[in-house]
């Protein structure tokens, strides 16, 4: 599954940084991008409350409700998440184009430093007013996680570069291409369509591998291990 990608924007309190990803989610909204935003909060803060239908069915044990009106609907889950996983699930729902969140200054993920903070590990930015900037690297970030999506995701490190990321960013750089990826050239799936061979790129062969073999699993007489499949339909 192709993932978005993620920037935080860090600062200190009243530093500027809410105005800041307001100001962003609006750039990037009418260059025509899906945005998702997540906030952060340290503590126990939380929206819901004792008194509410919603409290009652966490109580009793709901590991995941949704509160449904005509205008929201909200996920309520009795546990912190880790941003990963809040991003999975953004996906999920939404298969936003990029996703910016407002906290989270420890994260492992590219960051932005707003006004008069140690810069964090990571961060890829620190803001001093200079807009174009900011928004010319974050359509940096958004260019090497396209690129970074056409790629197998292993870090394997068959490519000479510890990560996936790192070669994506010499790709988008110039300086290595999309063949240098020796995972991403072994063609595991050959599909034929009334006998023509049919090109797949690395992910949708994915899908069609880990779909076929997902539902051969659940059929008796089938070993978990499947390192061959051949299927014939004939009309």
């Amino acid at each position: 599954m192709a993932t978005p990608p993620v920037v935080t924007i860090y600062g200190n309190s009243d530093s500027g940084k809410t105005g800041l990803v307001g100001k962003l989610i609006e750039e990037f909204s009418e260059d025509g991008l899906e945005v998702c935003t997540i906030k952060h909060s340290p503590g126990d803060l939380s929206l819901d409350k004792e008194d509410k239908d919603t409290w009652s069915h966490k109580q009793a044990g709901s590991q995941l409700t949704v509160l449904s009106t005509d205008v929201e609907t909200s996920f309520l889950v009795p546990r912190e998440m880790k941003l990963e996983e809040i991003v999975e699930a953004m996906v999920r729902i939404k298969d936003p184009d990029l996703v910016i969140a407002e906290g989270y200054k420890n994260a492992e993920v590219p960051k932005v430093a707003v006004g008069d903070i140690d810069p964090r590990d990571s961060t890829i930015h620190e803001y001093d007013g200079g807009f174009s900037a900011l928004k010319g690297k974050i359509y940096d970030l958004i260019a090497v996680k396209d690129i970074e999506n056409e790629l197998p995701g292993l870090d394997c490190g068959k490519c000479g570069y510890v990560s996936c990321n790192e070669l994506a960013e010499k790709i988008y750089e110039g300086d290595r291409e999309l063949s240098d990826c020796k995972i991403r050239e072994q063609r595991l799936v050959d599909l034929k369509v009334n006998g023509e061979d049919v090109p797949l790129e690395y992910f949708p062969a994915q899908v069609v591998e880990g779909g076929l073999k997902g539902m051969l699993k659940a059929l008796k007489g089938v070993d978990d291990e499947i390192n061959r499949i051949s299927l014939e339909i004939r009309d």
